[in-house]
């Protein structure tokens, strides 16, 4: 049975991991691709980016995933994905693309009590 390499993305299209698809043993020439998983290689990209699949190709963004964020109207810590209401709308940042105005990577400053 043939094999062949693909790329794992999650559902936002960011590229995982490299895995194996199997050769169908009834169908020569046709392969097991996991869901989500691509034909196409990644690029490499720059540290602080991650590769995303858009459904066409692949772009590099902004990968924030490990970053502390900082709600700026509050100074309160961000946990990626969570939803919560500025100025009446409910918002939400996943941790890649651009930084929303909303949030800050700069951590408050600790008030000093006399």
């Amino acid at each position: 049975m043939k094999t062949k390499t693909v790329f794992q993305t999650n559902l936002d299209g960011l590229f995982l991991y490299e895995t194996i698809a199997n050769e169908l043993a009834l169908q020569a020439g046709s392969f097991n691709v996991p869901y989500g998983a691509v034909e196409s290689p990644p690029p490499q990209v720059a540290e602080g980016q991650v590769a995303r699949w858009t459904g066409a190709a692949w772009e590099s963004v902004e990968d924030h995933r490990a970053a502390a964020l900082y709600v700026v109207d509050t100074s309160e810590q961000y946990t990626h994905g969570s939803v919560i209401e500025i100025g009446g709308d409910q918002v939400a940042y996943a941790g890649w693309g651009p930084i929303p105005d909303w949030l800050t990577a700069t951590a408050p400053v600790a008030q000093v009590g006399d």
